[in-house]
């Protein structure tokens, strides 16, 4: 009568029978191996960020009012004109920045990592560059695009205006969800996703209060329908797929 020995996967693979559990230990040491420069990187961030909170503190307050009670948006929008418009820039900044460090954060999670299928040649730091540069250059080319249709249809001020709303809106954002996107940067577990989910529901709010904004401008100019929805195609959409391309085609 034949006896069949039971052989373990231990004996049989030896230290590769432990090859599951090493490779959660690679992902985990790859989060860690983002490294110091990461580290640095998010904190100088963070830093900069305060500065902006504290140096700005009375116009971020006069935005907030001033968007709760809109009798306020005349009155004193003079005084703060020149900090508004270093707000706009220096926020738009660590936005992109902070964005830019969310991807590469993000790059080394095994549940989105499969989305970056398109970009298998890009290091961790090269999916934060392209990030950045990709943004940065969505910015420019929706910025040229506003003032390329401002002087075509000699609407320079109303394009001008839609411009301020959408720097105004995303500093705006950018202000409510940075410390939440700072804690997701150098957390894990549950605590790095509620941060996520929080950021993604703000800007989610964010880009239907936009949305609202420009509708009623383009309302208030006398404009149709049918011209606010091309601008909300040609300016909104067709950038933002441009960015997610590379996912959608993952």
């Amino acid at each position: 009568m034949e006896t069949h020995n039971t052989i373990s996967a231990k004996e049989l693979f030896g230290s590769m029978s432990h090859f599951a559990e090493q490779s959660e230990e690679a992902v985990l040491s790859d989060i860690a191996l983002l490294g110091s420069f990461y580290q640095v990187a998010t904190a100088i961030v963070a830093i900069l960020f305060i500065y902006i909170l504290v140096r700005y503190f009375n116009v971020f307050r006069y935005l907030i009012i001033s968007a709760i009670d809109k009798r306020a948006n005349n009155s004193d929008i003079h005084i703060y004109s020149s900090e508004i418009n270093n707000i706009k820039i220096l926020t738009s900044i660590v936005g992109v920045v902070l964005l830019s460090l969310l991807m590469m954060r993000l790059s080394v999670l095994e549940e989105v990592k499969h989305l970056l299928v398109p970009l298998p040649y890009l290091s961790v730091w090269g999916i934060g560059c392209a990030t950045f540069v990709a943004i940065t250059i969505v910015i420019l080319i929706e910025r040229t695009m506003l003032y390329i249709l401002g002087v075509a249809s000699e609407q320079s001020k109303f394009c001008n205006t839609i411009w301020h709303l959408k720097l105004l809106n995303f500093s705006t954002t950018i202000v409510l969800i940075a410390p939440m996107l700072i804690l997701a940067l150098l957390t894990e577990g549950l605590t790095s996703r509620i941060a996520l989910y929080a950021s993604f529901a703000i800007c989610s709010i964010s880009i239907v209060l936009f949305i609202k904004e420009t509708f009623s401008l383009f309302h208030s100019q006398r404009f149709s329908i049918f011209h606010w929805i091309l601008y909300l195609c040609a300016l909104e959409i067709f950038p933002l797929s441009l960015l997610l391309a590379p996912i959608a085609r993952g």
